[in-house]
């Protein structure tokens, strides 16, 4: 369920993925990093004409459709921390 977080937040917009993905080694455990990057999605999810315009890519990614997969990606993680790690399963390889 945790890495879906990752793979989620490609389809949302190529940079989150990197920056989710590179995050994981700043946690000590699954949860802690599901609660960190819960906050970084949530602040993200607030303005992301921000994020966009941070990364030179308020040209090329329209925010509708962007809010709506931040907001999908927001309730996959709230969902993954509300289950239990040992219900979370063993990630697909």
């Amino acid at each position: 369920m945790a890495r879906d977080c990752i793979r989620l937040a490609d389809e949302a917009v190529h940079t989150l993925s990197s920056e989710l993905g590179a995050a994981c080694s700043q946690y000590r455990s699954e949860d802690a990093y599901l609660e960190g990057i819960l906050l970084d999605v949530k602040e993200i999810e607030e303005d992301p004409e921000d994020y966009l315009d941070w990364w030179n890519m308020i040209e090329e990614v329209d925010v509708q459709p962007l809010r709506e997969k931040l907001r999908i990606l927001r309730e996959h993680i709230e969902k993954t921390i509300r289950t239990p790690i040992e219900e979370r399963g063993e990630p697909e390889l």
